[in-house]
Order: structure tokens, then C-alpha cells, then sequence
């Protein structure tokens, strides 16, 4: 498996390239080099899992608007309403999972700090973050990103970045959460390369 679209030092990502380290050019695998250079950093693509779990959505959606129209005449009350707003939903979530909204970069792991899409926050530099690991349960494995001075970092943000965070699960008052179905790559990697970023 391979990651895209590494950042570059003045901060435009190159073409589509396997995922490698930015200094001396080797392929990163599970045994990383820790070999960085400044200014530069990583691009996580939004993981293919989410796409694919919004077509089966969409085929089931499809599959009860079918099945309701056909036979529910007689059975259920408002049976072309019901199949018609299935049909409808169906068509939403496919248009939303072949456009953009899953689509993209997710996560970018550079000397700005960590930014991760679905925080809807911006980038937490680096003396805030104070490790990372792997938590969660088997089926729904996650990326725990410890906070350092984690009062001093909600503090920078605005009122209404810190009112919409509060209602986000995957921020906590001291950790932030990476769910492992979000970001193309082994969840494994994306938190060894976030304690060699805290490492320094």
C-alpha cells in the first residue's frame, strides 16, 4: 500500500508518488529511518474503506426504495413516498462519495504540526502533542494523539472553533482521536511517524 502526494518544502504537493521519506528518498515501510528534512512533511489521501462503506450504504438505500415500491402497495402506507426518499438518499450518498467530501487529503504530518481532517481544527504544533499511540478495540481500531498543555492550545483558538470542538467525539480535554479506517495507510505507521515527529 502506498500514500500520496507528499508535501514539498513550499508547501504544494508533487504528483502522485508511492510514500516516501522526504531526505534520503527510500520507500517507508513498517521500519522507518526517521530521516526527515525541515520544511518538509507527509500527505495522507482519505482512506478507501469510507468510500467503499458509503457505496454499500447507497446499494442498500437502493435495494429498500426497490423493494418497498415493488411490494409494498397494500402493505405500507406512503409506499411511493418512503421508495422515492430511499432513491433520493441513495443518490446523495453516492454523489458525496465520487465527489469531494471523500476525497482528498485527511491528515498532513509536517513542521507545522498535525492536522487532521475530521478535528475541523488547525494544525497542532508540535509542543502540544506529547506522543501517540494505538487504542480502541479490534474492530474499531484508533490513533491516540496526547496533548501537551492541552489548555494552553484550546486557548488559541476561537470562540467558535472551541464551541463546534466540544461537540466533536474525537476530541477529548487532554487526547485527540484518529479513527483507523480514515487515513489510507496502517494506523501502526501513522503513529510511528507522529512520535518520531515528537521526538525530534
Amino acid at each position: 500500500r502506498t500514500f500520496r502526494r507528499p508535501l514539498a518544502a513550499d508547501g504544494r504537493r508533487a504528483a502522485a508518488v508511492p510514500f516516501r521519506h522526504r531526505q534520503g528518498g527510500s520507500k517507508l515501510t513498517g521500519q522507518t529511518s526517521g530521516k526527515r528534512s525541515p520544511g518538509r512533511g507527509y500527505a495522507l489521501e482519505i482512506s478507501n474503506s469510507r468510500r467503499l462503506h458509503a457505496s454499500i450504504i447507497a446499494g442498500l438505500l437502493g435495494v429498500i426504495g426497490f423493494g418497498v415500491a415493488t411490494f409494498g402497495d397494500g402493505r405500507v402506507r406512503d409506499h411511493i413516498s418512503i421508495s422515492a426518499v430511499c432513491a433520493a438518499f441513495a443518490c446523495v450518498v453516492l454523489l458525496v462519495s465520487r465527489g469531494t467530501g471523500l476525497r482528498g487529503i485527511a491528515m498532513t504530518i509536517d513542521d507545522r504540526g498535525l492536522w487532521f481532517r475530521d478535528w475541523d481544527l488547525p494544525a497542532v504544533p508540535w509542543r502540544h502533542v506529547s506522543g501517540a499511540w494505538i487504542t480502541g478495540i479490534r474492530l474499531r481500531p484508533l490513533v491516540r494523539v496526547d496533548l501537551r498543555n492541552a489548555e494552553s492550545f484550546f486557548a488559541t483558538l476561537d470562540g467558535a472553533t472551541r464551541r463546534k470542538s466540544r461537540g466533536n467525539v474525537l476530541i477529548k480535554d487532554d487526547h485527540l482521536l484518529i479513527p483507523g479506517n480514515a487515513v489510507e495507510g496502517p494506523i501502526s505507521m501513522i503513529a510511528t511517524l507522529i512520535r518520531e515527529r515528537v521526538s525530534g
